[in-house]
């Protein structure tokens, strides 16, 4: 690489820019981020004007990345929730929007007053996890997942976060598993769940695809598999009174929220997200 080789700011955003259109990427504030990223800086505005060689050489091979679709939080090893920032990796599924105000509306329910115990189900990284450990001070906080993988994952975020990661207790097990925390079947205040509910083919942005098989695709008719076995776990650890709040493909409510009251829950419904979609099942024990 020779000296014309080396970017100058302008000179990568306008390059980065051009990749972006031809892969029909909308930049955005991404350029900025990589540009930061490579020089470490905590700022586009006060990033240093010139790339070195090597960082120039990381740039360019992260915008090509990115122009292939992988996505950004897999680039910057780095993904938020909430206050919250997280590691990120192929691993673990990709935190979104929806699934923070699926933990806002839980967290405004009667049985997250006093919590005393709750539960995330099929948790990935954590975060769920993490948020209620910090929103509810005085509980205590259970998570399972699968993948042994994802819980690399979000062993990391725990322990990014050792004021909350210490009441997090970790389990790696099937949701439907009968015996999960046997001792407190019965006791669990609240329980927030993202389990992986995609109905098979619903899907097919390239970066979407990215996250693991294991989060994405809900299994059965309609992706409602692993949804149904949630709710059953749900149903078996949650005291009376008790509440899950749990997200959803827009196209599974009314079966879900049939399902949750098919099987004893006393109350069962489907509220929206912040774009107006029908994508989160509440339903009382």
């Amino acid at each position: 690489m020779n000296q014309e080789d080396v970017l100058t700011r302008e000179q990568a955003y306008s390059w980065a820019r051009s990749r972006y259109i031809q892969a029909q990427i909308v930049p955005a504030q991404e350029i900025q981020r990589l540009y930061c990223a490579v020089c470490q800086a905590k700022e586009y505005l006060f990033a240093p004007e010139k790339l070195t060689v090597s960082q120039t050489r990381t740039f360019r091979d992260l915008v090509l990345r990115r122009c292939n679709h992988e996505p950004l939080q897999h680039l910057l090893k780095e993904m938020y929730f909430g206050s919250f920032c997280l590691f990120s990796s192929p691993d673990a599924f990709i935190v979104r929007p929806e699934t923070e105000y699926l933990v806002e509306l839980a967290l405004q329910t009667e049985a997250a007053q006093g919590a005393q115990l709750v539960a995330d189900l099929c948790a990935g990284s954590g975060a769920i996890a993490l948020a209620l450990a910090h929103a509810l001070p005085s509980c205590r906080v259970f998570m399972v997942e699968i993948s042994e993988k994802a819980l690399g994952v979000a062993k990391k975020n725990l322990n990014r976060y050792p004021r909350q990661g210490e009441r997090i207790q970790i389990t790696c097990a099937d949701v439907a598993d009968e015996q999960l925390w046997a001792k407190q079947a019965g006791r669990f205040d609240l329980i927030v769940s993202n389990p992986p509910y995609v109905p098979e083919g619903a899907i097919d942005q390239p970066e979407a695809l990215r996250d693991p098989s294991l989060a994405l695709w809900g299994g059965g008719e309609n992706g409602l598999l692993i949804p149904t076995r949630t709710v059953k776990q749900a149903f078996r650890l949650l005291r009376p009174g008790g509440v899950l709040a749990m997200e959803h493909d827009p196209s599974q409510g009314e079966q879900l929220n049939s399902y949750a009251t098919g099987i004893g829950f006393s109350k069962a419904r489907t509220r929206r997200d912040l774009t107006g979609r029908n994508r989160y099942l509440f339903a009382k024990k």
